[in-house]
């Protein structure tokens, strides 16, 4: 799990293969993505623009496109 310091965003990666994106103030999920094995790690760019998850053999760099609303 990763806080993103500038936005209200939550980032957690389980066993069921999905890293999902979790807005806190309004206890939303606002994405959610799923691979083909478990994330074993993953972190925000401070702005929230991006999120790092690592595999056990490879690290993939996502983008996040989120609609202000």
């Amino acid at each position: 799990m990763d806080i993103c310091k500038r936005k209200e965003l939550i980032a957690t990666c389980s066993r069921d293969k999905t890293v999902r994106v979790w807005n806190y103030s309004d206890m939303v999920l606002e994405a959610i993505k799923e691979f083909e094995e478990p994330a074993t790690a993953l972190a925000f760019h401070p702005a929230g623009y991006h999120l790092v998850v690592g595999f056990v053999n490879k690290i993939r760099i996502l983008n996040v496109y989120l609609e202000d609303s």
